[in-house]
C-alpha cells in the first residue's frame, strides 16, 4: 500500500503544493540553524533529493544538521544543485550524518568525527561530527548526532544493551568533551537524540544536562513542553530532535527576535503528512533563529569613542569600568546569561560593579547612551 501510494504521489501530485512560496526562515543579519532527520536519504530517489533541494532554497537556512543518509554519493549528487551551498555527509555503519551550510556566512575552519574508535560505539552507533566555524567573525562549534533509538522508558544503569543507557552515556561523554574542549566557545548539540526533556529525573536520560543549568540549555525547551502539536516526530507523537546551548550562547537566544520553532513542512506538500512522509521523512526539521551580539568590528569603533573599559575580565571578585565621554543619558546594564537584568547605574567616569552574592558564569554589559545600545559585551566571572 506504501508502494501504491508513493507511485500515485510521484505520477500524480509532484512533491509540493503551490504554498512553497511561503516557505522561508533565514535573514541575512540572523544565525540560522536547522536539525533535520532525513529519514532513509533518498528514500524515495530523486524525487526526495528535488524535494530536499527546494526546501534548502526555500528555507534560506546558515547551517543545517541532518541525520539518516542512507546514499552519501546521493547527498553529494543533491548538494552539486544547490546553488550557494555545500554539504558534508559520513557514512559509518549503515546511516550517515551530515551538514549542508550556506558558504557565503559559514567559515569553516574543520569538519570531523569524535567518539568513532571501537570502545565508543554501543553509546554512539552513529559517531558524532563536529562543525568549527565562524560566523560573523566568531567562532562556534557544532556538533550533530542521531543517538541510539528505542527503550522501555526505563534506565537501566550499567546495562550496556539497555537502550536508554546508552543514550545517557552518550550525554555524559558528549558534555564532558565540551567541557574539556570548548569551555568558553558558543556551542551547540544538535541532531535527532531521541528521546524526550520531560521526562522524570530518574528516566531522562538528559538528566546531566539538565543538572548543570548555569552551562547548558535546551533551546527548544518550548517546544518540549507546548502542545503535542509542534512536536517533531508525529508518527509516535514525541520531540526527539533538540538543540543543547553552552552558556556562551544563552543571551543571543534570549535577544528579541531569536527562537526555535519546528517546522511543519507537510503543510507545503500536495497532500499533507503522507506525501511529505513518503517522499522525504517521518520527522519534521526544528529550527532556530539566532540574533547575534554586537561584539564586532562595529563595536570596536564604538568602544574607541566612548573609550569603555572593563577590568579585569575574566574576574574572581568586583568588576571596574571606566568610561570617557560620558553623558547624564548613560547607562550601564549587566545582564545574567539567561536574560535576567541583576544590575543598572547610571554611567560616571569610573564605577564598580560589586558582585558579592553573583555566582560565577557568564554575564553581559551593555551601555546604552539614551536609547541607543552601543557597547555589548561578555564579563566571566570566576
Amino acid at each position: 500500500m506504501k508502494y501504491t501510494l508513493l507511485l500515485f504521489l510521484l505520477i500524480s501530485l509532484g512533491s509540493f503544493s503551490q504554498n512553497l512560496e511561503n516557505l522561508h526562515f533565514g535573514s541575512d543579519s540572523t544565525l540560522d540553524v536547522m536539525t533535520w532527520n532525513i529519514e532513509a536519504f533518498p528514500k524515495a530517489g530523486q524525487s526526495t533529493m528535488d524535494s530536499v533541494r527546494k526546501i534548502v532554497e526555500a528555507l534560506d537556512m546558515d547551517i543545517i544538521g541532518v541525520q539518516e543518509i542512507d546514499d552519501t554519493n546521493a547527498f553529494k549528487a543533491m548538494m552539486l544543485t544547490i546553488n550557494g551551498y555545500t554539504g558534508y555527509a559520513k557514512l559509518n555503519y549503515l546511516v550517515g550524518l551530515g551538514f549542508i551550510y550556506k558558504t557565503s556566512s559559514i567559515q569553516i575552519n574543520a569538519i570531523y568525527e569524535i567518539f568513532n574508535a571501537p570502545q565508543y560505539w554501543n553509546n554512539f552507533p552513529r559517531a558524532p561530527i563536529v562543525m568549527d566555524m565562524n560566523y560573523m567573525n566568531e567562532r562556534h562549534i557544532l556538533i550533530v548526532n542521531h543517538l541510539k533509538c528505542c527503550g522501555d522508558g526505563i534506565i537501566d544503569l550499567g546495562n550496556t544493551n539497555d537502550e536508554e543507557n546508552r543514550r545517557l552515556e552518550a550525554v555524559i561523554l558528549l558534555k564532558e568533551y565540551i567541557d574539556l574542549n570548548f569551555p568558553t566557545v558558543k556551542t551547540i548539540i544538535l541532531g535527532d537524540l531521541n528521546d524526550e526533556i520531560t521526562d522524570a529525573p530518574t528516566t531522562n536520560v538528559f538528566q546531566p544536562i539538565l543538572n548543570d543549568p548555569t552551562n547548558y540549555s535546551f533551546a527548544d525547551n518550548a517546544i518540549a513542553v507546548g502542545p503535542s502539536a509542534d512536536w517533531s516526530y508525529p508518527t509516535w507523537p514525541s520531540h526527539l530532535d533538540h538543540f543543547i546551548i553552552s552558556n556562551e550562547l544563552f543571551y543571543e537566544t534570549q535577544n528579541n527576535g531569536s527562537f526555535v520553532q519546528t517546522l511543519k513542512l507537510e503543510q507545503e506538500f500536495a497532500i499533507g503528512w503522507p506525501s511529505y512522509e513518503t517522499l522525504v521523512s517521518d520527522h519534521r526539521p526544528v529550527a532556530m533563529k539566532i540574533f547575534p551580539d554586537m561584539i564586532g568590528g562595529q563595536v570596536e569603533q564604538l568602544d574607541g569613542i566612548n573609550n569603555l573599559t572593563i577590568y579585569p575580565n575574566p574576574s574572581n571578585g568586583d568588576v571596574h569600568f571606566t568610561l570617557g565621554n560620558a553623558t547624564d543619558e548613560c547607562t550601564i546594564l549587566i545582564h545574567a546569561a539567561n536574560g535576567t537584568l541583576i544590575y543598572e547605574a547610571k554611567c560616571t567616569g569610573k564605577f564598580t560593579w560589586e558582585t558579592m552574592g553573583a555566582v560565577a558564569g557568564i554575564y553581559y554589559a551593555t551601555l546604552t547612551i539614551g536609547n541607543t545600545m552601543h557597547k555589548h559585551q561578555r564579563i566571566i566571572l570566576l
